[in-house]
């Protein structure tokens, strides 16, 4: 393993573990087993470094997030009913967002500055996502279970429910009364039953759907 790499990891460990301003280039110099003044030889500041522990932390959460759980999640979880899976899926998510958090936070708000964080995120998370979730969708679509919209716009209100939800929990928690496997199970049935209780869809035409 190159120093570089070395710097990476231990980076990636110490802004994991207390944020990026509580942590000091000593320390990940230390974690790394290199002399400080070697991390500036690879990384012109702190800032520089974050940037590139960006990228790598992206990639990473992606393979946690996307390519190796979630796949695996909808996989051996087919044969479940729509609601049970998409409960399973999102306590599953639920539980690795709150364990990443403090990294997650770093990461939505840095990629709002750089376009290389931003491309990688597209890359890693939203392409990935998209295919994984679209293949689930899909997958009930087929079986007769869901209606046939555009599965880009399904998942996109799906995860824009859901993400809203963990932002909420995880920034104003005293506002949060109900116990999650409720709040879950409210969000599923209004994902995938609506509040209306008089029936039927607006504009539900032929040409509205896929």
């Amino acid at each position: 393993m190159s120093k570089e790499e070395q710097i990476l990891q231990a980076a990636v460990k110490i802004f994991s573990e207390k944020g990026y301003s509580a942590s000091t280039t000593s320390e990940i110099a230390r974690i790394a087993g290199v002399a400080e003044g070697t991390i500036f030889r690879y990384f012109k500041t702190k800032k520089d470094l974050l940037r590139k522990v960006m990228v790598k932390l992206i990639q990473i959460m992606a393979h946690e997030f996307i390519t190796n759980r979630l796949g695996k999640l909808i996989k051996d979880n087919s044969d479940m009913a729509e609601s049970d899976l998409l409960k399973l899926l999102l306590k599953d998510r639920m539980e690795v967002i709150v364990k990443h958090w403090s990294m997650i936070k770093i990461v939505f708000n840095e990629i709002q500055y750089h376009e290389d964080l931003k491309a990688a995120f597209v890359q890693n998370f939203a392409e990935k996502g998209k295919e994984i979730l679209g293949e689930f969708y899909n997958q009930y679509v087929a079986k007769g279970v869901l209606k046939n919209y555009d599965s880009t716009l399904v998942m996109r209100s799906f995860v824009g429910i859901f993400g809203i939800y963990i932002i909420q929990r995880q920034a104003f928690p005293e506002i949060f009364t109900m116990d999650d496997d409720k709040q879950v199970d409210i969000i599923i049935n209004i994902i995938l039953y609506g509040i209306s209780n008089r029936g039927g869809v607006l504009n539900d035409k032929k040409d509205n759907a896929r």
